[in-house]
Order: structure tokens, then sequence, then C-alpha cells
């Protein structure tokens, strides 16, 4: 029998609309459509990657900004594809995309560059474990030692809407990413889990102890006693709402090709 995994992804698409989860994880009908801010942030999360890989195996000690956007440049021209679309209602162009994420890279050069000297110790860290007979995944963008009792995880956001601690302690994301830390590093004492901006170079931080841990794993399950349910008696509408305004499934009408 095999056994369902579940991600932050999958339940936040089931949460989101029931009829997207379907198409996704049930028919499994996969898009190449990809829209140019997801592109945007793949790019960016890529060249940060290299950036801390190259830190992790000592190949690099300093970095040049030219060398960062040079590779950030190369990645954009390598991966672009036909089927980048943008949302009907935003009036940017591939240029400004493109120009946004040098700008993102120069922010995190000025900040960390040009040593990055964070102590990064895993890069796109993968993590599995189970909870109650339930198994979740997941994969982090970065982990770093602060110190010998601390541990820093770090979730890269593109997006200019940051989100407050208070929304952070209920992040359903960030929580998965805790409790799958904990599991890995039973030995450290104190985990951080930050979202950091790269659009303003800000953090927003909090403390994984400031989570209500029986309270979030409660939260999870009966999110996955509920996909269950809607997978057994095939309980898919459609839930109409402003996210459908971003969804090229439903609505691809809104969608302009770039």
């Amino acid at each position: 029998m095999k056994v369902s995994k579940y991600s932050y992804s999958k339940i936040n698409s089931f949460n989101t609309c029931r009829l997207k989860y379907k198409i996704l994880y049930v028919d499994k009908i996969y898009k190449k459509d990809e829209s140019i801010d997801a592109f945007l942030g793949k790019i960016v999360h890529q060249t940060l990657e290299w950036i801390h890989l190259k830190k992790i195996n000592r190949k690099t000690k300093y970095f040049s900004l030219d060398n960062i956007i040079l590779f950030y440049k190369e990645k954009w021209i390598d991966n672009w594809h036909h089927r980048i679309f943008r949302y009907k209602y935003i009036n940017r162009n591939k240029t400004d995309y493109f120009t946004s994420g040098i700008n993102f890279l120069v922010k995190y050069y000025q900040t960390f560059g040009p040593s990055f000297n964070q102590n990064a110790i895993e890069i796109e860290k993968k993590l599995e474990y189970d909870i109650k007979n339930y198994t979740f995944k997941a994969i982090i963008d970065r982990i770093d030692q602060e110190n010998s009792s601390t541990i820093h995880v770090i979730d890269y956001k593109t997006s200019k809407k940051m989100l407050t601690e208070k929304k952070m302690k209920n992040d359903m994301q960030m929580g998965i990413y805790g409790l799958g830390v904990s599991t890995i590093y039973p030995e450290i004492d104190n985990i951080k889990l930050s979202h950091y901006y790269v659009s303003t170079g800000k953090f927003v931080t909090i403390k994984f102890e400031d989570i209500d841990i029986d309270k979030f794993q409660n939260k999870l399950i009966n999110n996955i006693i509920a996909i269950e349910k809607a997978e057994s008696s095939e309980s898919f509408e459609l839930d109409d709402s402003n996210s459908c305004n971003w969804c090229n499934y439903c609505k691809p009408n809104l969608w302009y090709k770039l």
C-alpha cells in the first residue's frame, strides 16, 4: 500500500481550492505553464543557493557582485521557456521582472557580501518525518548554525507582502519546517524560524517554542482528515474566490504570455 505524504504545498492547495487540488494531486495533471513571479522566485532562489553552497564547500571566500549577477543572468536565460505568463492586470514586462531580481541580489550583497559568513550548514534541505502515522515532507531553503545551541531556519520570499510575527506563529509552512528540524536536530535547544524578504532585506522571525505545538499538530491532522474525506467521497467543488484570479487552471484568460 502506497503511503500518502503531505507537504505544505499539498495541504495549502486543498485549502485554497479543492478543484485545483484534484487536478494536481488526484488527476495528476500538471501544466507546464509558469507565472513570471514564480519564475523570478525560482531563479533568485537558485542564485542564493549557489552562493551558500560555494561557501559550505569552501570553494569561494569572497564573491564579486558582478559574478553573482552573471550567474543570475545565465540561469534566467537558460531556464526561460515559452510557457511563462504574467497576470493580465499587472503592467510589468519581462525586463521589469529581470531587473527586480538584480535589485534583490544587489540588496542581498550589500547586506551580507562579499563574504556571506552566515554559517549556513544546509541548503535546500529535504526533510521527511512522521506525526501520528502521517508522513510529512518539506524542503528548506537554508539552515544556519548560529551557535552550539541555536539553529536558524530561513525561507526566502520574493513577495513584497510581509507577514507579521503574530501571523508567522500560525503559519503552516514554518510550523512544518520547525517540527521537521526539531526531529533531525533533537540536541538543539533553540530553533529560530524566519522569512527573509529579498525585496526589502528584512527578516520576520519567531522562535519555534512560540508555536503551540499540540494545537498545531492537531490542525495538521484535521487538514489531512478533511483531505482524505474529500478523496473518498470525490468531493472537489470549485472554491470560487479571489484566488481564482491567480489560477491559470480554471481562468487561463486572465494570463498573458510573455
